[in-house]
C-alpha cells in the first residue's frame, strides 16, 4: 500500500489481487485532467491496471469532456515498479518495465 495521495469525496481503497498463478501487470491506462475546485491543478482521475490476463478496474472516475486519455507503452515484458508525482494529488504516473 502507499500512501494516499489527494481526494475530494472521500477515500475508497481498493485492492488489486493478482492470480497466483502467473498473472502480472503489463501496463497502465486511465484519465487525467483538471480537479474540480484547484485552480486548474490537473491529477489522475482514473486508473486501470492491465495484466497478461485481464483488466483490473477502473478504478476512479472516468471523465467526459476536458479529461485525456493515457497508456504506459504496450510491449513484451512485465510492469516491476511504478513511480509518479504528487502535488497534492497524483498528478503523473508511470512504470518500470522487464522486458522479455
Amino acid at each position: 500500500m502507499s500512501q494516499i495521495h489527494g481526494g475530494t469525496d472521500g477515500v475508497e481503497v481498493n485492492l488489486v489481487n493478482l492470480d497466483d498463478n502467473g498473472e502480472f501487470f503489463t501496463g497502465i491506462s486511465g484519465f487525467y485532467g483538471p480537479v474540480e475546485g484547484f485552480d486548474g491543478m490537473e491529477a489522475i482521475a482514473s486508473i486501470s491496471f492491465h495484466t497478461n490476463l485481464r483488466i483490473h478496474g477502473p478504478y476512479g472516475k472516468q471523465r467526459g469532456a476536458g479529461y485525456v486519455s493515457y497508456s504506459s507503452t504496450t510491449s513484451s515484458g512485465k510492469v516491476v515498479g511504478f513511480y509518479g508525482r504528487n502535488n497534492g494529488f497524483l498528478s503523473a504516473i508511470g512504470v518500470h518495465m522487464e522486458y522479455f
